[in-house]
């Protein structure tokens, strides 16, 4: 339920406007001339041709319907293939804005090895990130063009108590307009900031401007809010400003829309510069009707782009951009009409289904998907039709459903296409395992492979200062050798080493009498993190463990291995069945000492009803401990992201995420209580990880390995490429520049929009 529940925290920005040079002069075109400074060194000016009219400057502008930029002789349509870029590197919550000038050059430079022509950011990013696009961009006749967003004031339109307030109100509409201000007047090297929590500041030189191809103002408008609006001002008069107005018939948030759209445009003016405008949208918040949506604020309101327009002094135009992803809402996967959608390649796809409503209603601007794609992440947060699920894909997959996803986008005549997104970052938070990631402030300083938002990027943001500083799940001992932070211990026939990261707590197992043979001796292992649990397990049959397990795991032949939960520790079933009766549940299982151990699970779906066909859906929720056979090295054919275990002759190595051993925050050693004797989620420290591993049935117990290790405030990470990266870069080779296509005639009805008036 991407971003339905969890707004995207992501702070990021681009960039618009250059300095102002000689009025009056009718359809003249040269390169902006002169030079600007970064950082007290010269940089020369864009190279890009600016096309002038009336003293009036652009480089880019919806022509004809789509979104175009001036070639020197004239407009240029192309289909845009971009990006979207966080504002976070791991340690660090976005508003410390943390990459550096290096990273962004670091990052512009892999973004166009990979064929994107576009950066998104969401928010007035520092003054260095601008002078790292100009610098990147000085001489380049390709430069990687700007989406420049800027952030709505979220706090009060949605409100602490998440209800949902009124735009209009006074202090929405100054706080707005003094970010659209600053947006304009940074991007146009020309804006001072003091300092601010959360916010950039500082002194801002860079005129990036001639590289911006539109501003998207806002983030996903929260339906309450919309409605909250629309409801406190009936019958208000469409807004009509100087260069942008709201059509007759507009609700009140769009006339809103338009007001806020039009101080930027007035801003923009003051450089003498025009650039396309539009704002975010989202399907929760679109123009068509969902009869078959079972959620009811998913279609409880219209926020409709065809309602608003630039006047025709606004030469650079305006376009719609939303964010599509493809397994919510749900009426992507229960619309009837969109499960037989087929597309132009004649395969059913539910997805192009509702793109192409989406092109027909908006006809005659230019439109572009400001968001789409899907994590390469260990859990999961929702299904989605033709296995689009919301995580749980190696990176190829991530890499051919995103390439999908593009070409629909571009089959479905749309103008542009930003991936979500650029890096993995670990601040993230997603429905399903919010709670159990706490405390908030630490979510930065650990890498939770079951949030599935933490993992949506082409470019992996691992643990370790280097790759040499991981395990590497392949069999082969030296890079347990270089690991500092160990525990060991020898058993009857093998051995076991535990370490960890900022992902993964680590075993490596060695047999002293051969190969192992799980198949037919299964390798049984506990984990005792805090007091109680039961010292026997039934996933574990005739074995007694030394102490109350919290966790037992299972290694065995094919794919007979998972990490099973003690029945009273498991949260899950603690919350979806004995608090929210939303599943089967059992009174025994709240009891430790019934020694019975229960599938790692996490929810995927709610029950909900269809109000078509009043269909009933049940509760819906994935086993996450399963146990995922591979290897982890990424030079290997056989790499999997996924890969939880590996097995080579005599060594076996295993990482298991955090989470799955109840860690809610392993940086501090934190894990969730047991809930029936807590009567809720609450956290107390682990003082160690007892791992107890037994090849056989054994009714004595053994010496576990206890490991410890201290809290980080600082966590190690670095970079690496996905394997999704080189399925993006030749899908964006094939299509990136390409004339948008034409629009298809209608193959199924719109979905009744509301008319554009």
């Amino acid at each position: 339920m991407h971003v339905a529940i969890n707004k995207k925290i992501m702070l990021a920005l681009l960039i618009v406007v250059l300095l102002a040079v000689c009025a009056g002069l009718w359809f003249w075109s040269s390169p902006v001339r002169g030079l600007f400074t970064s950082g007290g060194k010269s940089i020369p000016a864009s190279a890009l041709p600016v096309f002038e009219e009336g003293g009036v400057k652009l480089t880019s502008a919806a022509k004809e319907g789509h979104l175009a930029v001036y070639d020197g002789k004239a407009w240029k349509p192309q289909f845009w293939s971009g990006v979207n870029m966080g504002a976070t590197t791991p340690g660090h919550a976005p508003g410390e804005l943390s990459p550096t000038k290096e990273d962004y050059l670091r990052w512009f430079a892999q973004m166009k090895d990979m064929h994107a022509d576009v950066v998104r950011v969401y928010t007035i990013l520092p003054p260095y990130f601008y002078e790292a696009l100009a610098e990147f961009n000085s001489g380049r006749t390709d430069p990687l063009y700007i989406l420049q967003g800027v952030w709505a004031p979220d706090e009060q339109l949605v409100g602490a108590d998440g209800q949902g307030y009124d735009a209009l109100q006074p202090e929405t509409i100054r706080l707005f307009e003094q970010e659209i201000r600053d947006a304009v007047q940074a991007v146009h090297g020309q804006l001072k900031r003091k300092a601010e929590p959360g916010h950039a500041s500082g002194k801002f030189t860079a005129d990036v401007s001639p590289y911006v191809l539109g501003w998207v103002i806002g983030t996903e408008w929260d339906p309450f809010a919309v409605k909250a609006t629309d409801d406190a001002h009936p019958g208000m008069q469409p807004f009509r400003g100087t260069y942008f107005q709201a059509a007759s018939g507009a609700t009140p948030f769009e006339s809103w829309l338009a007001q806020m759209m039009d101080v930027l445009a007035l801003e923009d003016m003051k450089y003498g510069w025009q650039h396309p405008v539009s704002f975010t949208n989202w399907v929760t918040t679109d123009p068509l009707t969902h009869p078959n949506e079972p959620l009811d604020n998913e279609d409880m309101v219209s926020v409709d782009p065809m309602r608003i327009a630039a006047q025709e002094s606004w030469k650079a135009g305006y376009f719609a951009s939303y964010h599509v992803y493809p397994y919510y809402p749900d009426l992507l996967r229960y619309e009837e009409k969109y499960q037989t959608y087929k597309d132009s390649e004649g395969n059913v796809n539910p997805y192009a289904g509702y793109l192409h409503d989406l092109r027909e209603h908006h006809r005659g601007i230019p439109l572009i998907v400001a968001e789409y794609g899907v994590p390469s992440s260990r859990g999961m947060a929702h299904f989605g039709p033709l296995d689009r699920n919301q995580g749980m894909h190696t990176e190829k997959e991530q890499g051919q459903i995103d390439a999908d996803l593009y070409r629909s986008i571009y089959n479905e005549s749309f103008d542009g296409a930003m991936l979500f997104s650029w890096q993995d970052e670990w601040f993230k938070i997603t429905w399903n395992t919010m709670e159990l990631d706490s405390p908030v402030d630490r979510r930065p300083m650990w890498r939770n492979m079951l949030t599935n938002e933490e993992h949506f990027g082409v470019l992996a943001v691992e643990p370790g200062n280097s790759a040499d500083d991981l395990v590497i799940l392949d069999g082969k001992t030296g890079d347990w050798d270089r690991r500092k932070n160990t525990a060991s211990r020898d058993y009857d026939g093998y051995s076991l080493t535990v370490s960890h990261d900022e992902a993964y707590l680590y075993m490596l197992l060695q047999s002293k009498n051969g190969d192992w043979k799980l198949e037919d001796k299964p390798l049984y292992i506990g984990f005792d993190t805090l007091d109680g649990g039961s010292a026997k397990a039934d996933k574990a049959p005739g074995i007694t463990f030394s102490g109350g397990q919290e966790f037992v795991m299972k290694l065995g032949g094919g794919e007979d291995s998972a990490i099973y939960a003690g029945s009273a520790y498991d949260y899950h079933t603690w919350m979806y069945g004995h608090q929210s009766k939303m599943m089967p549940w059992q009174e025994a299982w709240s009891h430790s000492e019934n020694g019975l151990f229960l599938p790692w699970r996490l929810p995927v779906g709610k029950p909900m009803t269809l109000p078509q066909t009043k269909e009933q859906l049940p509760f819906e929720d994935v086993e996450v401990g399963k146990l995922h056979y591979g290897t982890s090295d990424p030079s290997s054919d056989e790499f999997n992201n996924l890969a939880d275990w590996y097995a080579q002759g005599q060594v076996i190595e295993v990482r298991i995420p955090w989470l799955l051993l109840g860690f809610t925050d392993p940086s501090t050693h934190r894990v969730w209580r047991y809930p029936y004797e807590a009567n809720g989620f609450k956290m107390t420290e682990s003082k160690a990880v007892k791992v107890e591993p037994h090849l056989s049935a054994n009714p004595d117990p053994l010496d576990p390995v206890a490991y410890k290790w201290d809290n980080w405030n600082k966590p190690a990470s670095h970079e690496r490429l996905k394997k999704s990266y080189p399925l993006l870069q030749k899908a964006f080779g094939e299509l990136g520049q390409q004339p948008p296509k034409a629009a298809s005639p209608g193959k199924v009805d719109v979905a009744s929009p509301q008319a554009a008036q």
